[in-house]
């Protein structure tokens, strides 16, 4: 859509909403334009890392490193596989990094049986890409050659030389869906890298001639998006090209330094999404495969080059490390957006802990134990994933922090995001099922895989989630990822105002229950002994819904064991004004409709409502009417306020556990 037609959108939007209004004062409404305006630059930034190497710089550099140069160092050097070839050549006691070799040795030899696991076939998913199949190839790298390298049995090395002569062999690596491009140069940089002894010089230039054609020379003779994009792609793309161009670097010394001197000037632009204080923006889930792959980069730099050229030292990015722990709560994630309430783990944050001394980093990837490995025979393309991830912790995981002490973090939080996605996160303790952890965020709604959900928020307490977020939609929905005013993004119910634990105002008056462009922030913050407290300034996303002024306090007390939320409304007409919260809780309402008794497994907790309203009960549906490709949340119901024909409002909820 060009920018005419943008503008023109809000100018009619405006001028509709007035007269459905009788607004007066109009300033607010055409105040949308320049939102619209600037619309296209919210996925890019021309803000390159202005103290990068330059390319001339590194062609010097390249050849110095070629000549010092020792394999492995993609992701990992000699000395870490050391470390555990020694560790497990010795009676292991450590009963984590013992469970880590035997799930990913089991899984190599699982890789072996190829009735069982053959060999990637080159087909396109329903994205008309290979992606599946090449983050599949780079599981089976890392798995196979983590094994070869601490066992040192040929057996790996051959099976992993099977599937690279496969992949070698494909008619291109889809360069349509450079994502998919990126992550198999990756998988072959690994398997080039950490076989690289076992590998005779017909094979090695195989490799490298395959990924020069397939990869590395497409990435260079293209003008491609994620040159310039913020999210993750950036990341991803990058680093897997860039680490190709570190291990094949000797089959074009120049081109390698253009593409990595690109590497160190424009990844940084995706750090945007998480600075200051480490917010990734589009939420936990991406926040994993955009930290994973530039950590993948930075590690391989420093074990190619010696250095990282100073990307490490940007702002945002050793914050960035905490964000995946900051988040988790004791029932699961704060999975706002396109994300699910799992928790992420990911080696990085063993890599992570070393680097910056955060021990609560490792203590908490070691809550993710390995079982026992199984072969998998499902239809599933991605079968090994968690034995790529296995392997690195194993390679990564700093022995020390076995039994680290990490009591100095803090447990309430104000986190700033650049980009607008600022949150607060508060808790009784970290690592804590029992522990009770309040989480609110701000925003700017149209950032990538976000929703209509300024003032949304999460509580956990005594083991169970009492407020709800619903996370993804369906990515097969129509416009699901088209974000603009009034688009197929926003006719999701999970995705809409409505489908969070915020505020409705007039939702006959727009299409959109809150304002698609707005950016809200927290205007307060104190952290105390008691928990904390934070006031949000939501109006910007109500300003076409007729709204003046509205904030939400956001206070954790009573010893971190109780939430209140208090809302001040005010409105130019007589407006509508719902209060929602989703629950998987049964809910029982007083008779005089100011206090609601939630249970959840024989737990409860008591909702008092202390100002305006009434509470009812409703289900998790649309209140204009469902929409086609709804998922079904028959399991979740709104405690819900509703204030009819009022121009201001009070509405005070209290959450107190019932022990």
């Amino acid at each position: 859509m060009n920018k005419k037609i943008k503008i023109l959108s809000s100018v009619l939007i405006s001028i509709v909403l007035v007269i459905l209004l009788g607004v007066t004062n109009v300033v607010p409404y055409f105040a949308v334009i320049p939102d619209m305006v600037k619309v296209g630059v919210d996925y890019i930034s021309l803000d390159r890392y202005k103290d990068a190497i330059k390319q001339d710089d590194l062609i010097t550099e390249i050849r110095k490193a070629n000549e010092m140069l020792s394999h492995p160092f993609v992701l990992a050097d000699g000395e870490a596989f050391e470390a555990v070839r020694i560790e497990n050549s010795t009676e292991n006691t450590n009963k984590y990094t013992k469970a880590l070799y035997e799930y990913v040795i089991a899984n190599a030899d699982g890789l072996l049986d190829t009735s069982i696991y053959p060999v990637m076939p080159y087909v396109l998913d329903e994205e008309d890409s290979i992606l599946p199949i090449s983050r599949e190839v780079i599981n089976r790298m890392v798995i196979l050659g983590y094994a070869w390298q601490i066992t040192g049995e040929e057996k790996y090395a051959e099976r992993a030389w099977v599937e690279l002569e496969n992949v070698c062999g494909y008619e291109d690596w889809c360069t349509s869906h450079f994502l998919a491009t990126a992550e198999m140069a990756l998988a072959v940089s690994v398997g080039c890298d950490w076989f690289y002894d076992y590998l005779n010089d017909v094979q090695k230039e195989l490799l490298s001639k395959t990924t020069w054609e397939y990869a590395i020379t497409p990435a260079l003779e293209s003008n491609h998006w994620f040159t310039w994009s913020k999210n993750n792609w950036n990341s991803i793309c990058y680093s897997g090209i860039g680490i190709a161009c570190m291990v094949f670097s000797d089959y074009d010394v120049q081109k390698s330094a253009e593409f990595l001197a690109m590497c160190y000037k424009n990844m940084p632009i995706a750090f945007e999404n998480f600075t200051p204080d480490g917010v990734y923006a589009e939420g936990p889930g991406y926040c994993q495969s955009g930290m994973n792959s530039i950590v993948y980069f930075i590690a391989s730099s420093r074990n190619y080059f010696g250095t990282d050229f100073g990307m490490s030292e940007i702002d945002g990015f050793k914050q960035l490390g905490s964000f995946p722990v900051y988040i988790t709560t004791p029932a699961g994630m704060f999975n706002f957006g396109d994300n699910k309430a799992e928790k992420c783990y990911t080696p990085v944050l063993h890599w992570y802990a070393s680097e910056y001394q955060t021990p609560l980093l490792s203590v908490y990837q070691m809550t993710d134990v390995p079982g026992e490995f199984t072969v998998d025979t499902s239809e599933n393309t991605e079968r090994n994933g968690s034995g790529r991830e296995d392997a690195l912790s194993s390679l990564w995981f700093n022995r020390e922090y076995q039994n680290a002490d990490f009591s100095n973090e803090p447990l309430s939080l104000c986190l700033k995001s650049d980009v607008g996605q600022p949150l607060v996160l508060m808790r009784s303790a970290y690592l804590d099922e029992n522990a009770t952890f309040a989480g609110i965020k701000g925003g700017y709604n149209f950032i990538n895989h976000g929703d209509l959900d300024i003032g949304t928020f999460v509580f956990d307490s005594m083991g169970e989630r009492w407020a709800e977020e619903l996370g993804p939609g369906s990515y097969d929905a129509p416009g699901y990822f088209m974000n603009l005013p009034a688009g197929g993004r926003w006719k999701n119910y999970c995705k809409r105002a409505e489908g969070q634990n915020t505020l409705v105002i007039n939702p006959n008056v727009t299409l959109d229950d809150q304002y698609v462009l707005a950016q809200s922030d927290f205007t307060s913050f104190e952290a105390t002994d008691d928990g904390g407290h934070a006031l949000l300034d939501m109006t910007d996303a109500y300003r076409m819904n007729g709204c003046i002024k509205a904030e939400r306090g956001f206070e954790l007390y009573n010893g971190r064991t109780s939430l209140k939320i208090t809302d001040n409304v005010k409105c130019l007409v007589k407006s509508d004004i719902y209060w929602f919260m989703h629950t998987k809780a049964d809910i029982e309402i007083s008779e005089d409709g100011k206090s609601a008794m939630l249970t959840i497994n024989g737990k409860q907790m008591k909702a008092s409502l202390l100002a305006d309203g009434e509470f009812t009960v409703n289900d998790a549906t649309a209140l204009k009417g469902g929409y086609e490709y709804d998922s079904d949340y028959s399991d979740i119901k709104k405690l819900t306020v509703h204030l009819e024909n009022v121009k201001s409002a009070q509405i005070i909820v209290a959450l107190e556990p019932v022990i």
